[in-house]
């Protein structure tokens, strides 16, 4: 009688968990019965906003990848050998990427000094292969606020605007390197000031901080972030050789000599 009992309480406790694990929120989609409900796209898309715009752009790439799923089931190719060694070997080279990722993370740390000794014995990497010119780049749609632009910038007053207002960006030109419709007014002018310049969307002024000639050599202060990482780079990858050293010290290998 007690086991009876205790059979119908564990049956009865069950079948609660499963009540409560019921998925009820709204059903988006189904393929053949296969549910898609609100519950599951959230946890297949973690992170990712569900907004009018995405919703159903998820939704319709959930119903083609189920089609094409089941239709791969039903021609068995969820048997087929080659498939199988396939997925294997994916999951083999999964194991062992998640494995470095998790036991190979090291903070790198390169100094100033390590960047500046590369900088000095490295200099013939750091010749400007062309002229360039480092500019800023102003715009305006309107004609009025063109010759407002060109007055500030003929007097240096202030004319009424804020110049910074008009200022979209300041970037570095490489002659012959950069596709601008502008860059042979920039090169050939030798003012500072190199505008107006129409174009079909409004009217562009350039002021140039800086001209550049082919040969001259670039500044530290504009190859340190590329030396950085030429250098963390590579002690990563030093790093990564002596992990595996130690790696396989801890194991015993046997290579016949014939293959090596």
């Amino acid at each position: 009688m007690k086991f009876l009992i205790l059979i119908i309480l564990l049956t009865f406790f069950l079948f609660s968990c499963e009540t409560k694990r019921k998925d009820t929120s709204d059903v988006l989609a189904s393929v053949d019965g296969k549910t898609l409900t609100l519950n599951k796209i959230q946890k297949l898309n973690p992170g990712l906003p569900l907004d009018k715009e995405s919703l159903p752009l998820m939704v319709s790439s959930w119903v083609t990848n189920t089609v094409l799923l089941k239709k791969g089931i039903e021609q068995k190719l969820d048997k087929d050998s080659l498939l199988i060694k396939k997925r294997d070997v994916f999951f083999e080279n999964l194991i062992r990427s998640s494995f470095l990722d998790k036991n190979q993370r090291v903070k790198v740390k390169v100094s100033n000094e390590e960047v500046l000794n590369y900088y000095n014995t490295n200099k013939e990497s750091f010749f400007r292969q062309t002229e360039e010119v480092f500019l800023e780049h102003y715009f305006t749609e309107e004609s009025v606020i063109s010759k407002k632009i060109k007055s500030f910038f003929n007097s240096n007053k202030k004319k009424d605007i804020n110049i910074s207002d008009f200022l979209l960006e300041a970037k570095t030109v490489k002659k012959g390197r950069t596709p601008d419709q502008f860059s042979s007014f920039i090169f050939e002018s030798k003012d500072d000031i190199v505008g107006p310049l129409k174009s079909k969307k409004g009217f562009h002024y350039f002021k140039i901080l800086n001209r550049y000639k082919k040969g001259s050599i670039k500044g530290l202060e504009l190859v340190y972030d590329e030396i950085f990482q030429r250098l963390q780079k590579g002690k990563e990858k030093d790093f990564s050789l002596f992990y595996l050293d130690s790696l396989k010290n801890t194991v015993e290998i046997y290579i016949n000599p014939k293959y090596q």
